[in-house]
């Protein structure tokens, strides 16, 4: 079995300090995200200029597959980064960053994620899907962030 990886880039007309924080505002995220049921913060540390690490625990779902795993969440808006790693559930592994830098036209995003599922027919399922889940993550994102930041 073999670990997936996927990478996604955007420039969008926004600061990359607030784009950042829109990600790393992952209480709403059952609010946008696909295939995202629930999520909650079960322990935080408030960090300088808006940032914060912390541990997450989501529920994610489609049609009769549902998986609960936590999260390892850093936020960094001054450094344009946020770092998501596996702390328990259904994966060998995951690892999720996301870049923002500044761009003439506002912020490059940078979105990568590696993961590879335990169960290996889960695995092979979202592995065949891969293209579509990330272009509906990424425009998740994108819609949310011209809702709120627009």
């Amino acid at each position: 079995m073999s670990r997936t990886n996927i990478t996604a880039e955007r420039v969008l007309p926004f600061a990359p300090a607030d784009l950042c924080r829109l990600v790393g505002d992952v209480r709403e995220y059952p609010k946008f995200i696909p295939y995202l049921i629930s999520l909650r913060v079960t322990k935080e540390e408030r960090r300088e200029q808006g940032g914060w690490e912390g541990v997450a625990e989501a529920t994610v779902g489609w049609k009769a597959i549902r998986e609960r795993f936590a999260t390892s969440v850093r936020c960094e808006p001054a450094k344009g980064e946020v770092d998501v790693s596996l702390v328990s559930g259904p994966f060998h592994t995951l690892d999720n960053r996301w870049r923002f830098e500044p761009h003439e036209q506002g912020s490059r995003v940078c979105f990568y994620i590696c993961y590879q599922f335990k169960n290996p027919v889960l695995n092979a399922v979202v592995s065949a899907n891969k293209d579509k889940v990330a272009a509906r993550i990424m425009s998740a994102f994108e819609k949310e962030a011209r809702r709120r930041l627009g």
